[in-house]
């Protein structure tokens, strides 16, 4: 059976009000030294949610598991995250998930069929269909590639439908030559435009833009234009780390 963990750290022990100069027993202590038992509970409380999240599970409904985040995912199926919150959030956070998504079925961590099945509309556009596909029928790369967002967009938003912008990062390390064993790094920034709708409970991608740029120092001052001109996401949450 799938465990809850949006609990966890929440007990029921004594808490004290915060602004309080004597509002608890720590109240005495250096902001450093209250600053590191705060880190160390942080770092427990993950901890102990990582242990649980990765142990063996009995339960009929293999290849899911279960975690909690403000906005979703709420589980991953094989690897592909789902269950989000019909909200501008929700839509955001399924948009970046997605792309990283797509770029582990790139790297062959990830089931194509199994991200069209859990992740995909039903009314994909050609263009989607066809990243996906050449995702799917990727050869041994032979190099590392980590995809990281950095600045998230939502330039439409419905209950129903909303487009998302995710201005991130490329980062490649492959050998500089045939059998070398030497390493180049190559970094590119791109815009994925993602447009999410609302289907069967969840939000499922429709279609998938890309274009490269703008790089970092064109992205400074973007043109009024630009997704990148409007106020972005002050977080969300990526499930995966490339």
């Amino acid at each position: 059976m799938a465990k809850d963990f949006s609990q966890v750290g929440s007990g029921s022990g004594p808490s004290y009000a915060t602004g309080s100069p004597s509002s608890g027993p720590a109240s005495g202590l250096p902001i450093w030294v209250k600053l590191a038992i705060g880190f160390s509970v942080l770092v427990l409380i993950v901890g102990i949610v990582a242990i649980f999240t990765s142990g063996g599970d009995d339960d009929s409904n293999s290849g899911a598991d279960a975690i909690r985040a403000a906005h979703g995912p709420t589980t991953t199926i094989d690897g592909v995250p789902a269950g989000y919150t019909r909200d501008q959030a929700g839509a955001q956070t399924a948009a970046v998930n997605f792309s990283q998504a797509n770029g582990q079925t790139y790297q062959g961590r990830i089931d194509a069929a199994k991200l069209r099945e859990v992740a995909v509309s039903s009314k994909a556009t050609d263009a989607l269909n066809t990243v996906i596909d050449v995702s799917s029928g990727r050869t041994d790369l032979g190099k590392t590639v980590n995809n990281v967002p950095l600045i998230v967009t939502v330039t439409d938003f419905t209950q129903d439908s909303a487009t998302v912008s995710v201005w991130g990062m490329g980062v490649s390390q492959s050998p500089v030559s045939e059998g070398s064993d030497k390493v180049g790094i190559l970094t590119v920034y791109g815009t994925d435009t993602i447009t999410v709708v609302w289907e069967d409970g969840d939000w499922k991608v429709q279609d998938w833009k890309f274009v490269t740029g703008p790089s970092l120092e064109d992205a400074q001052f973007p043109a009024t234009d630009s997704p990148l001109s409007k106020p972005g996401a002050n977080g969300f949450y990526t499930f995966y780390v490339n």
